[in-house]
């Protein structure tokens, strides 16, 4: 926030000691005030925001794990903030969108080529692609969003102290949150299950401090872990027989590749599943606590424009931006013969019911 000194010499004369401004306030103050009124320093007319180079056509590749709720709404709100900066697409701007097709050993072949490709920009996201990009991107500065933490990426040490070549928006998951609803909707809840990618830097810090988060209010936390998306149906059931109340998918990108199969295991058992995304919950969970991901991809949107219009990434720390949204499965919840306290659904932004969505606000 730029600095901006006020000085009142009205008010300086009702002390009654021997009260002064130093020798250099007036010339810095941009407002003064004295017996015949207030004046404001005129200010210069603000200088306008860089813009795309006129003719020029611009390249972004866009690199995500799978196709999902989530990265289309990463995408849309990056699409909107390029666009109010000037970035339109078809005009101005080409897309280059590329997936792993939920194949952890796809991101890294992925990454050298965009590398070597002539594209402006990498705009990476999910954490796995972060990674990928972080050891193997040399030739092209990369922005990332849709990931939970970038230094355990190893994007860099610090929001100011990273790698020179890569800058974004992270968004830690509201883990907190995600237990309070919970214990809201499912009374006497005990033991949590929770199914993850072990090779995902995001889901290993992700239950890391889940684990301390569940035993801090003396609940059980039961874990299964999963290499691809064909394990969750599997990894789940275990977890049932374990005696899990609720089933919590954590953000983890492969066990979201796989949430069917959760939700399947969960309905075999009358057991309800607590997923990571709002906008997702329309898939069959009867809850979803995340991060909205659009105001992600928004923010991050704002500094793509920035290194498209020439800011190294190496000065431009990482952000943090974590808009919380709740949404409430009705259907779902009805498959399992349960409901919803009221004051739990007023907190929802979203509500799935009769196989509709409806935004409340």
């Amino acid at each position: 926030m730029p600095e901006q000194l006020a000085i009142n010499l009205v008010a300086l004369d009702a002390f009654k000691d021997d009260w002064t401004f130093g020798a250099d306030w007036a010339s810095k103050a941009k407002i003064i005030v004295d017996k015949s009124g207030v004046h404001e320093e005129k200010h210069e007319t603000a200088i306008p925001p860089a813009q795309p180079e006129s003719g020029r056509v611009y390249k972004i590749s866009i690199v995500h794990f799978a196709p999902d709720a989530v990265t289309d709404a990463t995408i849309e709100g990056l699409h909107k903030k390029l666009a109010e900066r000037g970035f339109v697409d078809g005009q101005n701007v080409e897309y280059e969108i590329v997936h792993a097709q939920a194949d952890l050993a796809l991101i890294p072949p992925i990454m050298q080529k965009v590398d070597q490709s002539d594209t402006d920009l990498i705009i990476s996201l999910t954490t796995p692609c972060l990674t990928s990009a972080s050891n193997l991107v040399k030739n092209k500065p990369v922005v990332f969003t849709e990931v939970y933490d970038p230094i355990a990426a190893g994007a860099g040490t610090s929001a100011t102290d990273h790698l020179p070549h890569v800058t974004g928006v992270g968004s830690f998951p509201p883990l907190e949150k995600m237990i309070d609803a919970m214990q809201e909707v499912v009374p006497g809840l005990k033991s949590i299950g929770i199914v993850y990618n072990d090779a995902e830097a995001n889901s290993r810090k992700a239950v890391s401090v889940a684990q301390k988060l569940v035993a801090d209010r003396g609940l059980k936390l039961e874990e299964a872990t999963v290499t691809n998306t064909s394990e969750v149906l599997q990894a789940a059931q275990v977890l049932v027989l374990r005696g899990v109340d609720v089933l919590w998918e954590v953000g983890d990108n492969t066990a979201n590749q796989g949430l069917e199969g959760m939700i399947k295991a969960g309905q075999q058992s009358n057991i309800p599943v607590i997923n990571s995304d709002a906008d997702s919950a329309g898939r069959g969970a009867m809850v979803g606590v995340g991060i909205s991901f659009y105001e992600s991809g928004y923010a991050a949107g704002d500094i793509a424009a920035r290194v498209l219009l020439g800011e190294k990434p190496a000065d431009i720390p990482f952000e943090e931006v974590a808009v919380v949204k709740l949404s409430a499965n009705l259907d779902a919840a009805k498959k399992l013969g349960r409901t919803f306290p009221e004051s739990f659904l007023k907190k929802c932004s979203i509500i799935h019911e009769n196989g509709k969505r409806q935004d409340s606000h």
